[in-house]
């Protein structure tokens, strides 16, 4: 991990903006591992360094009465949850699972990605829902080919 902590400096707009190294590293979402590696890229900087914007919501606080955890634990928990549900249903996830259970595998991704970035404009001066909608290009460039949607 020592080593990928000194190497972010070559994740640069380059590599952010190049379509085949991006568009690969965004298969492990749908992994087993899934959890396990958004987690590491979190804790060594490379998540920050690709969507330049999760880089932001790092370490950020919430205080309310619905969310336990920092915007970046909540976005990793969150989505790693979307892969449980996809796997097997559960009396508190009833609902997600037989959504999960619905969507072809092949577009699984665009969830387990949406639901990755869903509060990423949290600790904007406006409305987190109104910012993340502006929001456009914060995301790596190769993830489009994930989400299957154009630049």
């Amino acid at each position: 991990m020592r080593t990928v902590t000194r190497s972010l400096k070559l994740i640069n707009t380059g590599l952010r903006e190049n379509p085949e190294p991006t568009g690969c590293s965004w298969r492990f979402l749908t992994s087993n591992d899934a959890e396990t590696v958004l987690r590491r890229m979190n804790e060594t900087g490379v998540l920050g360094h690709f969507i330049r914007a999760f880089g932001k919501i790092v370490s950020m606080m919430q205080f309310n009465m619905y969310h336990h955890y920092t915007v970046d634990e909540h976005l990793t928990a969150a989505s790693a949850s979307c892969r449980t549900s996809s796997a097997a249903a559960t009396r508190s996830v009833t609902v997600a699972s037989d959504l999960m259970r619905k969507i072809r595998p092949e577009h699984r991704p665009v969830i387990y990605i949406t639901t990755l970035l869903h509060d990423i404009a949290k600790g904007r001066p406006e409305d987190h829902s109104i910012a993340g909608r502006k929001w456009r290009g914060g995301c790596a460039r190769g993830s489009a080919s994930i989400l299957q949607t154009p630049n």
